[in-house]
């Protein structure tokens, strides 16, 4: 790790440099059936998701790039993130050689560093929900699952979310939200957000109602 640099992407390092890096660094991922819709995304679409105000950072073994994370920022809209500034975590990859060394951690610090001194209050990223390896290293860095969800990808999704400051939630009420969106996306929808049939999607985006309801949200 000592010989390891974190820096800001530079020009030096193309968009479709960082497509190869996701490509190559997420292919055992790949061959699990795991799908990660952010690490197949091309150049072009990298750099356009991330837009001005997202940054990129790149790990460095002289001048081999090893691994590489990211951040863009929203305004949240769901009951754990409600009018607040959100980062988004996204694009992230190691180097299967490189991985289990620390770089992760120091590149997450870098973009923790970021996302705070731009006024956001979490982070917020989202991953496969059989991504049991990159789920446990996040839990030990302190985020929680805070809803699923059916992708177009043919798989479901789980939110997770990290508080830079105290969590205005226990874990009991966010382990319960959690279990009710859990049950309620996959009696909607199959993998593949295709719904299961009318009745059913008619019966479930009612009980997401009563659902809101009854927690008082906004």
């Amino acid at each position: 790790m000592e010989d390891i640099k974190i820096i800001e992407k530079p020009d030096t390092i193309s968009w479709e440099d960082i497509h190869e890096l996701l490509m190559e660094a997420n292919k055992n991922n790949f061959k699990k059936g795991i799908v990660l819709r952010y690490a197949k995304m091309p150049g072009k679409e990298i750099e356009k998701t991330l837009g001005k105000a997202g940054r990129c950072w790149v790990a460095m073994d002289g001048d081999k790039t090893v691994g590489t994370t990211s951040v863009t920022f929203f305004t949240g809209k769901d009951w754990w993130n409600k009018g607040k500034i959100v980062a988004h975590g996204c694009f992230t990859g190691i180097l299967r050689q490189y991985q289990g060394i620390g770089i992760l951690e120091e590149l997450n610090k870098k973009k923790y560093e970021y996302s705070i001194s731009s006024g956001a209050e979490m982070t917020q990223g989202d991953t496969d929900e059989n991504n049991k390896i990159m789920r446990k290293i996040l839990k030990r860095d302190g985020y929680k699952t805070v809803a699923f969800f059916s992708s177009k990808s043919n798989h479901y999704s789980v939110r997770i979310v990290k508080w830079f400051g105290e969590c205005p939630f226990t874990d009991k009420y966010i382990n319960r939200r959690c279990k009710i969106s859990e049950k309620l996306t996959k009696w909607q929808y199959k993998p593949g957000k295709v719904e299961r049939s009318k009745i059913v999607s008619l019966m479930c985006r009612a009980a997401n109602k009563i659902v809101k309801i009854f927690y008082g949200d906004k």
